[in-house]
């Protein structure tokens, strides 16, 4: 029964190769439009990038709270 259910996989997967090899031949992606996409993600994480490094945490101060004065309680 395993061995029934790994050759249904692997007969599946095969013909979703074919699909995918099939419909780039009948619809190919023009080189521009990756040039495009490619700008565009560098782009993006150029900007991801600079944010990262213009958020880097700063070494945390210690800082003394003082606590207010309280009124004399008749003291």
């Amino acid at each position: 029964m395993p061995n029934q259910k790994t050759n249904a996989e692997a007969a599946l997967q095969k013909l979703g190769q074919r699909i995918r090899s099939g419909w780039s031949k009948q619809h190919p992606i023009a080189e521009q439009s990756l040039d495009t996409v490619r700008t565009t993600v560098r782009q993006d994480w150029e900007q991801e990038q600079q944010a990262k490094r213009t958020k880097k945490p700063t070494a945390p101060t210690k800082t003394r709270h003082r606590k207010p004065d309280e009124p004399d309680m008749g003291r």
